[in-house]
Order: C-alpha cells, then sequence, then structure tokens
C-alpha cells in the first residue's frame, strides 16, 4: 500500500476524497476549472519567486517512477547539496515492528531538541495493518535543506520546507511537515532538528514537531485502517470544502439521490455528529421533530434548532416558510433601531445639505423630507451561527452568510414624489458598457410594482438600484462597478458599467459610480452580502473622499441577503444569490460564470487585450444586477403575503 504525503493531505481535508483518489473511477473526475488551474498557477508562481533566490539541486528521474526518484534523491543527499528541490523520500515496509512493541524504534532513538527529552511516539498501527509488510510512505518536500548535525551521510544532516500560497500555518500543512520529517527521519537516521513552512506572508515559519507528530501519527493510522478495509466513508456536502474538488460532481449526486442531511443550509459536519446520534438521519424524521429537543444540545442554540428544523420542512415541501423569530428579540431590536435612527437623522440631513450645496441641486427641502424613510436599514446586527461562509476562494456572490436582525423601512408618500421630481437631474459622466451579443437579459419576474403604500417590509421606491461588483483580489482590486436603475413609474430598466479596464483605472470609476450615486439621491441601493459595503467604505478612505460625498450613500444600502436569511427559509441548498434567484426561475445567460471565474477572466484580459472577455465579465455582472433585482421583489411579495 502506497501512502504520499498528497494524499494524507487530501485525507485531513476529505476522508471520502482520499478514498476515491485511491479507490475511485478516475473517469468520473470533473475537470478542472479554470480558478483551480489559476490556483495552480499561482502557486508554482509563488514556488518560483521563493526559489529564485535559492542555488539548488532537483533530482532527475521518471515521472511517477519513485524509486527511481528517491535513489536520485539520496544521492544528492550523499553529496551533501545544499538545497534540494522535490526530492523524493521513502519508508518502505513502515507496518513493520520487531513485534515487541508497536512503536517504531528509530523514532525512540531520537532526541527532540526543543526538549531534550527522548520521544516517546507511539505509532499505532491499525490491527489490520499491522502485520503487513508492504505499507510504503513516499514523502515529497519542496525544499530539503542542509544543515549542521550528524547522519548516517556524515556530519550534516536535512531538514524540510514547504512552499505554500497560504497565509497563514494551516493545520495540515503543519501536519504535512510532520510526515516528511518522519519519513525523512527514517531515510537520514537522525530526526532533523526542524520542519518549515514558507508561507506568503510569515515567511519561513517553524513547525511544532513534539505537537504535531502524534498527531499526524493518529491521522496516519486512521488513513491506513480506511484504506486496507476498503471502507468507503459517508459523502457530506460541505461547499467551502468540497467546490473545488474533482470529485464534487460524483459527490453532489450521491448526496441528491439519498437527500443527505448535509445539503440543508446550516447543517454542519459537527450538528450532523449529533443528528445521527439522535437517529435524525433521514429529511422527514429531522422535519417533523421538535426543535425543543434539539435545542438542549449546544450545537443547536441559540435558535439554531429552530432554524435547522424549518429548513428540513422547507427542503421536504419544496416551499419557502416564513421563517420563526424569537419575538422578545424581534422587540428589542425593533426598539434599538428606531432609537438608532432618530439619534442619525440629524446629522444625516447635515451631510446631504452639504452635498446639495456642492451639487447646486434644487428643492432642496422636499428631498429632504423624504431621508427619514431610508435611514439605516442596516446598521443594527444581531447574526446568529445559521449557515456557512463560503467565500473559498473569494467567489463575490458565494456569501453563505450569518442571519442578521431584520428592520423595517417605510417609504412615504413624500419619498414617491421627491424620487420623481429628483430622477430628472442626471447631470453625470457615465462610462456604458452593451452586452457582448445582442441577447435579452435575463425576464424580471414582477409584471405589477407592489403598490407603495403597502411596502412595510422593504424599500419600495419610484427608483431603485441594484449594486454589484467584480473584484481581483490577488492585485487588490475592486474593477466594476455594477447598477440597474430601475424607474417603476416610467417603467424602464437601465444598467451602468463602470468598468477599470487595469489598476490605474480604479479611482476614475469609483468617482463616476459616485456621481451616479448622487443623480438618485435618496433611491435605495440593493445589493447581496456585505462586499459591497466593505469594498465601499474601503474606495472611499483610499482615494480620500469626503465624508458628506460617500456616508449619505452608504446609509441608502440595503442588504438582500440578510432580509432573506432573516425572514424568510427557502428549499435551497445554500443562500447564495445564484441557488435563491435559479429556485425562483432566473437563469444567467452564461450558465457556468461565476465570481471565480469572473476572477480568471480580468487576469486574462489583462495578458491577452481581448475584449470579449470584458463583455463576458460585465454580462454576468449585469445578471448578478438583475437577479438581486428578482429576489428583493419577490421577498417583497413574500412578505407582503403574509402579513
Amino acid at each position: 500500500m502506497l501512502i504520499t504525503d498528497k494524499l494524507l493531505l487530501s485525507y485531513q481535508r476529505c476522508t471520502l476524497r482520499a478514498f476515491l483518489d485511491t479507490c475511485g473511477d478516475w473517469k468520473q473526475l470533473d475537470p478542472p476549472s479554470d480558478f483551480l488551474l489559476k490556483l495552480m498557477r499561482d502557486s508554482a508562481t509563488y514556488q518560483q519567486q521563493v526559489l529564485a533566490s535559492e542555488t539548488y539541486q532537483q533530482p532527475s528521474y521518471p515521472k511517477g517512477d519513485w524509486q527511481a526518484g528517491a535513489i536520485a534523491t539520496l544521492s544528492l543527499m550523499q553529496q551533501g547539496v545544499e538545497r534540494i528541490y522535490r526530492g523524493v523520500l521513502i519508508w518502505e515496509e513502515f507496518g513493520k515492528t520487531n513485534g515487541a512493541t508497536d512503536s517504531l524504534p528509530v523514532i525512540e532513538s531520537q532526541y527532540f531538541p526543543e526538549s531534550g527529552k527522548i520521544s516517546e511516539i507511539p505509532v499505532r498501527i491499525s490491527p489490520s495493518a499491522r502485520d503487513l509488510a508492504n505499507i510504503t510512505l513516499v514523502s515529497r518536500p519542496h525544499l530539503l535543506i542542509k544543515q549542521p548535525g550528524r547522519s548516517k551521510f556524515g556530519d550534516w544532516s536535512y531538514a524540510t520546507a514547504d512552499i505554500w500560497l497560504s497565509k497563514r500555518p494551516k493545520l495540515d500543512y503543519q501536519i504535512i511537515a510532520a510526515f516528511h520529517a518522519q519519513v525523512l527521519t527514517f531515510v537520514q537516521e537522525t530526526m532533523p532538528e526542524n520542519a518549515w513552512l514558507i508561507l506568503r506572508k510569515k515567511g519561513l515559519w517553524a513547525v511544532n514537531l513534539e505537537q504535531r507528530t502524534p498527531q499526524m501519527f493518529e491521522i496516519l493510522d486512521e488513513c491506513i485502517e480506511m484504506l486496507e478495509n476498503r471502507y468507503k466513508p459517508e459523502v457530506f456536502i460541505s461547499r467551502q470544502k468540497c467546490n473545488l474538488c474533482g470529485w464534487y460532481s460524483t459527490c453532489h449526486a450521491e448526496a441528491e439521490s439519498i437527500k443527505h442531511l448535509s445539503l440543508l443550509p446550516g447543517v454542519t459536519a459537527n450538528r450532523y455528529s449529533r443528528l445521527k446520534e439522535l437517529e435524525l438521519t433521514n429529511l422527514e424524521a429531522l422535519a417533523n421533530v421538535s426543535s425543543e429537543l434539539l435545542a438542549s444540545y449546544p450545537e443547536f442554540a441559540d435558535g439554531v434548532a429552530r432554524d435547522v428544523v424549518q429548513q428540513a420542512r422547507s427542503t421536504l415541501l419544496n416551499q419557502p416558510l416564513l421563517r420563526e423569530e424569537d419575538e422578545g428579540r424581534r422587540k428589542k431590536e425593533e426598539g434599538r433601531t428606531k432609537d438608532e435612527a432618530r439619534g442619525k437623522l440629524e446629522p444625516e440631513i447635515s451631510a446631504i445639505i452639504e452635498v446639495h450645496d456642492v451639487m447646486n441641486l434644487a428643492d432642496l427641502g422636499n428631498q429632504i423630507a423624504g431621508i427619514s424613510a431610508t435611514i439605516d436599514v442596516q446598521d443594527v446586527t444581531n447574526s446568529t451561527d445559521f449557515g456557512n461562509h463560503e467565500a473559498a476562494i473569494n467567489e463575490g456572490e458565494e456569501c453563505i452568510g450569518e442571519a442578521s436582525v431584520f428592520q423595517q423601512s417605510i417609504i412615504s408618500s413624500e419619498l414617491v414624489n421627491n424620487s420623481l421630481s429628483i430622477a430628472n437631474f442626471e447631470a453625470v459622466k457615465i462610462r456604458e458598457n452593451q452586452p457582448a451579443v445582442p441577447t435579452k437579459p435575463a425576464p424580471i419576474l414582477r409584471k405589477k410594482p407592489i403598490p407603495y403604500s403597502q411596502s412595510v417590509f422593504l424599500p419600495i421606491a419610484p427608483i431603485e438600484l441594484y449594486f454589484d461588483i467584480e473584484a481581483e483580489p490577488d492585485l487588490n482590486l475592486d474593477y466594476l462597478h455594477g447598477v440597474l436603475v430601475v424607474d417603476r413609474s416610467n417603467k424602464t430598466e437601465k444598467f451602468y458599467a463602470f468598468l477599470a479596464e487595469s489598476a490605474a483605472e480604479e479611482g476614475a470609476t469609483w468617482q463616476e459610480f459616485l456621481e451616479l450615486m448622487w443623480a438618485y439621491p435618496i433611491a435605495p441601493i440593493f445589493h447581496f452580502c456585505d462586499y459591497e459595503v466593505k469594498t465601499f467604505k474601503r474606495l472611499a478612505k483610499l482615494y480620500e473622499t469626503p465624508v458628506y460625498l460617500w456616508k449619505p450613500v452608504l446609509k441608502r444600502f440595503v442588504d438582500i441577503h440578510k432580509y432573506v436569511t432573516q425572514k424568510a427559509v427557502m428549499p435551497v441548498e445554500s443562500y447564495a444569490l445564484k441557488p435563491i434567484a435559479r429556485w425562483l426561475g432566473f437563469e444567467w445567460r452564461d450558465a457556468n460564470a461565476n465570481g471565480a471565474q469572473c476572477v480568471c477572466w480580468y487576469d486574462e484580459w489583462l495578458k491577452t487585450g481581448d475584449r470579449s472577455i470584458l463583455e463576458a465579465i460585465v454580462r454576468y455582472n449585469e445578471d448578478d444586477c438583475r437577479a438581486t433585482y428578482v429576489v428583493k421583489d419577490w421577498l417583497a411579495d413574500f412578505l407582503l403575503d403574509r402579513k
């Protein structure tokens, strides 16, 4: 049996993935996504940047021939080469012992340099694997670094270092470093003094081998036992970990076929373990259980039990439900929101006056009258532990955030009149991008707008703005601000794309975007998740925007994701924009496009200058804005029907 460092890394992240990597049908693997390929290229680039200042040698051997690689590496170690890149270390007959104990003598005879004590690390080989002589460990550290110290080679030995693109020393990386160290111990017959991680922000980081080695052997033992017994782990869909895995389609299809509870938002691995203890492992059983029973367990405290049970009922019935709320908490938060709104109204009006002085807008009195209707719809938060954050990998729209306290906002009749008068003011310079192909945008569901007088749950205004950002995280660049302007009175929709074709244009697009926001100074600005709010604040600070030009705009932001997760339970696998909008019948014109894909597209645009790539990004961004529009109007209808 062959156990490689790569397999052990997979096992730590997902036991089923390690099983499928070893025993699965490779024909069922998904092709790597563009984003995964980009991550691999970025990782390779970072390795080369680190190695650029190093002098090293690399063993030469036929690809996949670990024995030949180990022989070539051993030759370089015997020569005392200072740095060896991608060497191969092999520990053959790993499961063999002398019969007296289950610990390996080569490890017990070594010292940990930090403590000066003899190591007593048991290698707990599983009963099924203990008598095997064919377990082979293969380690491929990124670097073997020569250092002083006795070994079988002479008065020198080696330590390992792995180069990771990560900013932090993740536990699974530390476990792999301990794995490298133990295989190296077998090869050079002395334990290395150190094992290192080379990280993007922290640089050289020392792994505590005394702490991590026992953990490594425990994980290794479990992995060997699983593979030897051909025990296939239960499927569990964890979107944050699964999205980039090549077995995702296979596992997801299996989970769907049995309606696995991991497909429910809010069912984490720890909560699922508890549900199995309670024999609540199918959708119907969970939907019918008393939430009070679950609430007695710590995994389901603070309202999580109620949310999970409701989620199961919604999925079982395939229909949305009004989320149950704690009445005392709701009243308390509503009172706090009103007090804060009154406290902020006066400075809000002052800021508007300053801006209107600068912009020379008329009818100031009428415009101020509408401010109270849109003040502060999202400042107060009281998050629960319901739902998962997926940002795996910086996908802008994949936000499975925690719910926050619902706040009411009533749009008054004065606001209606004021918006109609102000809508005529559009003295701004706007760069507008057209779709790449003459296709119609995805249709909007609403045929008739909700009467303004009935809007008691969400802001409904004659003019509404729907906002979405596309970003390139590696460049810390927010290159596209897309805004859909919906004029309900005139029944028109217009999309604006403020696009930075290079990093140098980010400031200009920020200014143009801000000008559009002030062309409609009291229109609510709808977005999905909090990235837009955080980015708005960041750009205002970065470009030293006067407070009176950005803070009043920020107060008009309305996070639809927060409203959805606070007020509705939907039969979806995730409360990201795509699953919700698609359940409502909305489709993106580029079916496979997503935020991660846009990161790859923009990177490709910078390299190739192909304008069709930019047009695809703009088209995707427009559909995100329209999807937010669809979700917002559906939610307004849904809540209105249940008044």
